[in-house]
Parts: C-alpha cells; sequence; structure tokens
C-alpha cells in the first residue's frame, strides 16, 4: 500500500434556495498506513467554507472535520475547535452532512 491512497475527493459550490453561492464544499478522505498519528488508518479533511459576499472570501473555518499532523480527530464550527470521536467513515460523513444541513439553516433564516 502506498502512504496515502485517495479514497473520496468531492468539490462542489453549495448555492442557497434562490441561487446565492453560499460557499464551497471539499471532501478530501485517505485510506493511509495506520500509525501513532492515524490508528484508524483515514486521513481526513471534510470543510465548508462560507461565502462571505461582502469581502468575497471564504472561511474555511465555518465547518471543518479533520485529523492533519497528529492532532486527533476534531472539528472546527464557526471557528470553535472541538473535539470528534471518530466510529468510521460513514458515520464521519452522516455527522458533517447533518452539521452543514444545521449551520445553512442559520444561513438562509
Amino acid at each position: 500500500m502506498p502512504d496515502a491512497e485517495l479514497e473520496l475527493h468531492v468539490k462542489r459550490p453549495v448555492f442557497s434556495k434562490d441561487g446565492r453561492l453560499l460557499g464551497i464544499l471539499e471532501i478530501k478522505i485517505w485510506r493511509v498506513r495506520r500509525s501513532e498519528c492515524y490508528p484508524e488508518g483515514y486521513k481526513y479533511s471534510l470543510v465548508f467554507a462560507f461565502y462571505d459576499e461582502v469581502t468575497g472570501k471564504f472561511d474555511g473555518d465555518f465547518l471543518r472535520y479533520d485529523n492533519h499532523r497528529c492532532e486527533g480527530h476534531h472539528k472546527h464550527v464557526k471557528g470553535v475547535r472541538q473535539a470528534y470521536k471518530f466510529s468510521g467513515v460513514e458515520k464521519l460523513l452522516e455527522d458533517f452532512r447533518k452539521d452543514l444541513e444545521e449551520l445553512l439553516k442559520e444561513v438562509e433564516g
């Protein structure tokens, strides 16, 4: 097995119901060698970067789940870092989707 093998990569814009650009969604999941940093054999980055119409920039800390650089499983919600209990890729995707849906409801009002 190579050191890292990309298993899933999705990148797409997300639009509001009225067609406004809300942000960019990017999901990357790699199968990696099991190690102290990646005991489950996965490295991941799931990001929804909110688009700010005023500044024209994307906020990568709006919603992000990751386990990079041996920092363990965690998520960032509106810039606040929180621990995350990883229990498999399917659950990871489900939890990210739920958090994203909740945040988008807030944004769209």
